[in-house]
């Protein structure tokens, strides 16, 4: 159970950060279920530090599993939609 919920924790902190401005958007729930292995084993000193942890994420792109790189994709995409 414990496991569960730090598992639950790193996917919520994941993607914390939208931009360099602070976000509250934490990705969708598959985004971050995408992620959180990665987040756990390459980035896990970073824990429980979102900005940290997604600086991590992005630097190690190439490490990381096709389901996190297309999760970071989808997110990416639609966070960049031009604001007016």
């Amino acid at each position: 159970m414990t496991v569960k919920l730090i598992a639950v924790s790193i996917g919520l902190s994941v993607l914390a950060l939208a931009s360099p401005a602070v976000s509250l958007d934490l990705g969708t729930l598959a985004e971050q279920k995408a992620c959180t292995p990665d987040a756990i084993s390459l980035c896990g000193k970073h824990i429980p530090f979102p900005g940290r942890v997604k600086a991590c994420l992005l630097s190690k792109r190439e490490s990381l599993r096709p389901a996190c790189r297309s999760a970071i994709a989808a997110y990416e995409a639609r966070t960049a939609a031009p604001r007016q």
